[in-house]
């Protein structure tokens, strides 16, 4: 709580291997992205300390690192707490609206270059209206104008299983292509309040 109002929080774990390299390119990401579908980005914060830790029984000195990230608070939570089965829940027109808003702020990221990779219903974001925001920009990658693709390591697996391209563990190229297939499991689990490949004639 703010003298002007609520804020969002998020702490980063320490730890040893979540290096300065990925904490920037996050930083970057959010910084890029203001769009009314897309989760506001206030201020970061990086401070280390010096700070006597318990370690195998004998005090030592080690620096201690806190990052924090602060956002716009959104009191309705996220998407996965409000899919449910077609006989209940969210009417249509208000499903309808949440897809629409997360498509345009998809959109957005693309078309500045940025590649969430980890879109999935846990990681968007509702405001009081349910005005959907694309959140989570940890796993995120910001291209250059004329890059459209990047390859990576074996060991730096993006987003979530069933929600990220199969032809990820093949490829391992990051591309636009693989928030698109988020974005198509995440349409088919809001229409039918269910995870995962789903009968076509359902949806």
């Amino acid at each position: 709580m703010l003298d002007n109002g609520t804020v969002a929080v998020k702490k980063l774990c320490n730890m040893l291997d979540m290096d300065e390299k990925k904490f920037s390119e996050e930083i970057r990401c959010l910084m890029k992205a203001t769009h009314k579908n897309v989760v506001r980005f206030l201020r970061y914060c990086s401070d280390r300390q010096g700070e006597m830790v318990n370690c195998e029984g004998k005090l030592v000195l080690a620096d201690v690192r806190q990052r924090l990230l602060c956002f716009e608070y959104l009191p309705k939570g996220s998407l996965d707490k409000h899919i449910t089965d077609v006989s209940c829940g969210l009417e249509w027109r208000k499903r309808y609206q949440i897809i629409n808003g997360i498509c345009d702020g998809l959109y957005y990221l693309h078309q500045n270059h940025i590649v969430h990779l980890d879109l999935k219903p846990a990681n968007i974001l509702l405001d009081d209206t349910m005005l959907p925001k694309i959140a989570d920009f940890g796993l995120s990658r910001c291209f250059d104008e004329k890059q459209s693709r990047a390859i990576t390591s074996k060991r730096d697996l993006a987003g979530r299983q069933g929600y990220l391209a199969p032809e990820f563990y093949t490829r391992r190229q990051i591309t636009f292509k693989l928030d698109i297939y988020s974005l198509g499991m995440i349409i088919i689990e809001i229409l039918i309040g269910d995870r995962g490949y789903a009968d076509i004639d359902n949806v």
